[in-house]
């Protein structure tokens, strides 16, 4: 005995309209400086990553610079990243849920994708002992980056809207 054909064409239809679920973006490289404050030295704090989506070979990685002064924190200001083939990314940095705070060695990345229109977003945490490591020197300049081991930091996302 054979199936109905309805049932096997509505099989089919939902094999072939069944999207895979998207892989998480990568952050494989990240850094922040923060300058000593001494008079003479540079005001700008900064960071710098790197991100890809694993989803789709047309879309390029992306390098995200944002800077700010200890006058005005970064917090919710939206970075446009390098020009990519296939997308256009930007950032946002987030202030941290934890006690320590702060937008070199606690907080968080909200990432957003815009491809043909539609836009993806996800959020990471970054903090030093966890998934970063750093130091601050004896003149007050302080870097921190990703953890090797930790490498690369996966983002959730999902598509909005």
């Amino acid at each position: 005995m054979h199936p109905p054909t309805s049932i096997l064409t509505l099989a089919l239809a939902t094999l072939t309209t069944a999207t895979p679920p998207l892989q998480p973006w990568q952050v494989f490289r990240l850094s922040t400086f923060s300058p000593s404050g001494r008079p003479g030295s540079s005001i700008w704090s900064v960071i710098n990553t790197t991100i890809l989506d694993p989803n789709d070979a047309t879309v390029s990685p992306a390098i995200c610079v944002g800077k700010w002064t200890y006058d005005a924190l970064p917090y919710g200001a939206v970075n446009n990243c390098s020009d990519v083939t296939g997308g256009r990314w930007s950032f946002a940095m987030l202030k941290s849920d934890g006690t320590g705070a702060s937008p070199t060695t606690d907080f968080k990345l909200r990432f957003e994708l815009v491809k043909g229109g539609v836009v993806f977003a996800g959020t990471q945490k970054f903090v030093v002992g966890e998934n970063m490591s750093g130091l601050c020197g004896a003149s007050g300049v302080c870097s921190f980056g990703l953890k090797e081991e930790m490498t690369p930091v996966l983002v959730y996302q999902a598509r909005e809207g």
